[in-house]
């Protein structure tokens, strides 16, 4: 009976403590003889410091509302430096014969610790906050209580009190309320701001105790706090009765958060703060929309303290934009500071947070020229991953961001034109505010970039153009021509006027691929290619030698850039496959028939047993599956570790962990007289600080890279297998 007693009890408690965490039991399981997890009613928590001369009220408030008293509970948290509060209280409460007030004196100085304190005390089912100043109206509990529900927020009306006594009853907080009633909206649209502060609103103790007051904060507590309450749970939101005149009245006072004195402290450092918060709510990728909506509404507001700071002080700017830069946010408006600092147009179809590496290098590009800018990109949901983090990378640089609603396609003309179509439309808006930028910037993988910014040259030549190859467009990587028609004859037409009014030759051609070159070869101001290969290939193959002269002109080479360390410290990345016994190499990407893992297993399997023993190759791929596969009864199985895809701050991270990081060429000699590639991952590499294992194709640039501590020529697995040996005498001897 005894070990049967002991386990029922633990039972209780487990039931118990799950409850209190949120989690849902199926009600046949809890026994009806157990007492409920909350008494009826609901407890108000009032954190008081130094209050004797405010508090009175507020007290005679509680005492005379219309709620059973039995219904209710009132926690007063006396914190910090004490005064006569307590006496006061204990004085009322002698008076009016009160038995559900608890008082509770704590050291500690802050509302967020008084809160957090009246928060685990609270039993009732219930909960709504008030201020020592502020009081309620006679009925708030009482009709409050009657739209209670667990999945329910309920909000009265809000009644702003001047220092004079004077009501505000048509403030801006309560216009908000009252609009509520007639909208259709969520209420993180119709009540985001209501949410966010502290008063006016009654919420279930189960989901309340779930969260807490972040006592670091200097101000903006309310906002982290409840943006997180009400962003990690859906509840439905009701009004207390208008006609009810349910009303919480607030007093306004001297030093609240909208009447500081603006400092760079209050401006920027503790908003800053209160974003850093916010901004951990944005990690999640697959957030709704309406919630990433909320979250940034509460961002922008805190911003605009920061842009009120920064219109008084613009000589600060630097100090502004690396106080925020070092907070590494997902998400900050940093056009408020950035409006009047624009210098280029950037043009790139692929950009964070879509995950894709002609993205991440345009994002590198803008990082290293440190221009800030607006930037035209389009919405690829349908063939990219988001990720937000990616933002971190660039977002202080970027005024304002057009995403394009197009469809996302790298060779149809259609889509294309409705990019350019609506990428224009936009830009011109931007235009007519702010003037012509100096420079457009426009990078294709995707041919869309280009086709957008020639548009943009056409109608406004005076800004500078510079556009950026990453790869050739019109041969692939078999040297065989790509060709899409452009459909449209009038665009077409358009394109041969304006290239004969330039001087050159006017090609008999729609193919899409051509003159996604030729534009620009034509039109742009400068050219940018990723090496002296790619440059020269591109040249070679062009059908019109004309342009070639044109070229040189306005070449230059600029490999792709390489972040500051930072980024590779950006998310830690904790990966505990790493071997201390072994040497560790890892290998980023896909492989196929062009580029492929041959070099890295025939090596291996020619080294020597005591080389091969030490040897593992951590191999990062979207293809993992497909790997395994093939590794499957292989004599490599137990020397490769296969992993997926990674993101890229991760991959960044991942990189400085390995002994060496393996980078290879693909195989060109077979269609082509030169290589003209360099695979990005290089530069990401080149930053690491961990050694390189560079697998080349002869002339190509990889061959002579001085990123590289290791070199073999691709299909040497002789000379593979001699690097392995060097790695492992470099790591053990």
């Amino acid at each position: 009976m005894l070990k049967e007693e002991l386990l029922r009890r633990l039972n209780k408690v487990r039931l118990t403590r799950a409850k209190k965490l949120g989690y849902e039991l199926p009600e046949d399981i809890i026994r009806k003889n157990e007492k409920p997890l909350y008494e009826e009613g609901v407890s108000i928590i009032l954190p008081t410091y130094k209050g004797e001369a405010l508090i009175q009220k507020c007290l005679e408030s509680l005492a005379s509302q219309t709620l059973d008293p039995s219904l209710f509970e009132v926690i007063v948290v006396i914190n910090g430096e004490k005064d006569n509060s307590e006496k006061l209280i204990n004085q009322l409460i002698d008076d009016k014969q009160l038995t559900n007030i608890k008082v509770i004196s704590i050291d500690e100085a802050g509302a967020s610790i008084a809160r957090n304190k009246g928060i685990a005390l609270a039993s009732r089912q219930y909960c709504t906050f008030i201020d020592d100043d502020d009081y309620f109206s006679n009925n708030f509990l009482e009709e409050m209580y009657k739209l209670a529900k667990q999945d329910t927020i309920v909000v009265s009306q809000i009644y702003n009190v001047e220092p004079d006594g004077k009501l505000q009853t048509s403030n801006p907080i309560n216009r908000q309320i009252l609009k509520s009633v007639i909208s259709k909206q969520h209420a993180y649209y119709k009540l985001h701001t209501v949410l966010t502060i502290s008063a006016c609103k009654l919420i279930p103790t189960m989901y309340l105790q779930k969260y807490r007051f972040n006592e670091t904060l200097r101000s903006g507590e309310d906002i982290a706090f409840f943006t997180e309450l009400f962003v990690k749970n859906d509840f439905n939101y009701v009004l207390a009765p208008i006609t009810k005149q349910v009303v919480y009245y607030r007093t306004l006072r001297e030093n609240s958060i909208s009447r500081q004195a603006m400092t760079f402290d209050f401006n920027i450092k503790q908003r800053a703060d209160v974003i850093s918060l916010l901004n951990n709510l944005l990690e999640v990728d697959d957030l709704p929309f309406s919630k990433r909506d909320f979250i940034e509404r509460k961002i922008n507001a805190q911003g605009s303290f920061v842009k009120k700071y920064y219109d008084e002080h613009p000589d600060e700017y630097d100090r502004i934009i690396d106080e925020l830069a070092s907070r590494k946010f997902i998400y900050f408006p940093y056009h408020l500071i950035n409006q009047e600092r624009v210098e280029r147009l950037v043009v790139s179809y692929c950009f964070p947070p879509y995950n894709d590496t002609a993205g991440n290098v345009m994002a590198k590009r803008m990082r290293e020229a440190g221009k800030v800018s607006d930037v035209v990109y389009n919405t690829m949901d349908r063939v990219r991953n988001k990720s937000y983090s990616l933002n971190k990378m660039v977002d202080d640089l970027i005024n304002v961001r057009v995403p394009i609603k197009s469809p996302s396609s790298f060779s149809n003309w259609k889509d294309i034109k409705t990019f350019v179509d609506m990428g224009m439309k936009e830009i011109e808006e931007l235009v007519k505010k702010n003037g012509v930028h100096k420079e457009v910037f426009s990078r294709a993988m995707w041919a869309a970039s280009h086709f957008l910014a020639f548009q943009y040259k056409m109608k406004h030549p005076e800004s500078k153009w510079i556009a950026e190859f990453s790869d050739p467009l019109l041969y692939d990587i078999e040297a065989k021509k790509r060709h899409v028609d452009i459909t449209d004859n009038d665009y077409i037409k358009m394109m041969e006027e304006n290239v004969k009014k330039a001087g050159m030759p006017v090609p008999n051609t729609n193919n899409l691929f051509f003159w996604c070159e030729y534009l620009p070869y034509v039109f742009a101001d400068e050219l940018i290619f990723t090496n002296k290969n790619q440059l020269q290939y591109m040249m070679d193959v062009f059908p019109i030698a004309e342009i070639k002269d044109v070229i040189k002109k306005k070449a230059i080479i600029d490999p792709h850039p390489t972040l500051p360390d930072k980024y590779y410290h950006m998310e830690e990345f904790n990966y505990p496959l790493l071997s201390e016994e072994h040497v560790n190499l890892a290998y980023f990407g896909n492989f196929y028939s062009k580029r492929n893992l041959n070099d890295i297993f025939e090596g291996l399997k020619l080294s020597k047993d005591n080389v091969k023993d030490r040897v593992l190759i951590h191999v990062f791929t979207s293809k993992p599956d497909e790997l395994s596969e093939q590794l499957q009864n292989d004599p490599l199985e137990d020397n490769v570790i296969v992993n997926g895809y990674v993101d890229f701050y991760k991959f960044l991270n991942l990189c400085t962990k390995f002994d060496c990081l393996i980078v290879n060429d693909s195989t060109t000699k077979d269609n082509k007289e030169i290589n003209p590639y360099l695979p990005s991952k290089l530069s990401d590499y080149s930053g690491s600080g961990t050694d390189i294992w560079g697998i080349y194709e002869e002339g190509s640039i990889l061959s002579n890279s001085e990123q590289a501590t290791f070199l073999s020529l691709l299909n040497d697995f002789e000379a593979a297998a001699g690097v392995y040996e060097q790695l492992v005498n470099k790591k053990f001897s």
